[in-house]
């Protein structure tokens, strides 16, 4: 659950121009589904998701992955015997991900993931269909911010609403990291914002008052591109739409022409 593009940058006058609150909710569900339109265009997505994912193997020493930010601390086992179990657990001196360069932690524009994880030494993954396990954070990068707010009062697992110090950075739309915890913004009152918790494979955890807020950034193209993708459908019926193809703007292509992955075999 995301939207690469917020709430009030789509209502502020460059955008649309939009006074009050009355159209959020619908505006919020706009820019999840133009979101998920650019993931679709692409063929990968921008988000952070924790997930364990499972992968067939032709017993050679590379696999390939999806875009692969991070593995887990012991998050890449094997099944040896075809038992569907994966009884041995890699060390991270097993294995290298590929490319060496790609930095997908970075938080710079030339970070981008890793496509391949490379035995190393004389190892070789097990040859067998289900055969390998990476649990591990998926997507393009992970870039984060600090936000100047913190969280403003004591938060249990379980609560639906967060109150902040102040509500100076973070936006409806926005995917926030406290700890390690992965929260979205859905609304707002004053301080206090309405948030979806332990979303894209997190868990949900208590939080002290004044615990730092992070929020998530995406690459700018995909951010416009999202911005111009919930404005077409906003206005839809309103004036002409703009040139369109397979249902993504013209101009939303272009930006993300340097992003979309051939798809290989691969998803």
């Amino acid at each position: 659950m995301n939207a690469y593009t917020t709430v009030e940058t789509l209502k502020s006058a460059a955008v649309l121009d939009i006074r009050g609150a009355a159209g959020d909710g619908r505006l919020r569900s706009l820019a999840e589904a133009a979101s998920r339109l650019i993931d679709g265009w692409c063929n990968r997505h921008f988000y952070e998701l924790s997930a364990a994912r499972v992968f067939d193997s032709d017993g050679s020493p590379s696999l390939r992955t999806p875009d692969l930010i991070a593995v887990d601390d012991g998050g890449l086992r094997t099944d040896e015997d075809g038992d569907r179990r994966f009884e041995t657990v890699w060390a991270e001196t097993d294995f290298l991900l590929h490319p060496a360069s790609a930095d997908p932690t970075g938080g710079h524009d030339s970070s981008r993931p890793h496509t391949a994880v490379l035995a190393d030494g004389a190892r070789r993954f097990p040859a067998g269909r289900r055969s390998v396990e990476i649990a591990g954070q998926w997507g393009y990068f992970r870039r984060l911010r600090k936000a100047s707010e913190t969280v403003g009062t004591r938060v249990s697992a379980g609560d639906s609403e967060i109150r902040l110090s102040e509500r100076a950075d973070v936006e409806i739309g926005h995917t926030l990291l406290i700890g390690a915890e992965r929260v979205y913004a859905v609304g707002a009152d004053g301080d206090a914002i309405r948030v979806l918790r332990a979303v894209n494979g997190s868990a949900a955890a208590n939080h002290a008052a004044g615990a730092e807020v992070r929020i998530y950034e995406y690459p700018a193209p995909v951010a416009e591109a999202a911005i111009l993708e919930t404005a077409r459908l906003w206005r839809r019926g309103a004036r002409p739409a703009p040139e369109t193809r397979n249902g993504m703007d013209a101009d939303a292509r272009r930006l993300l022409a340097a992003h979309r992955k051939i798809v290989t075999g691969v998803a």
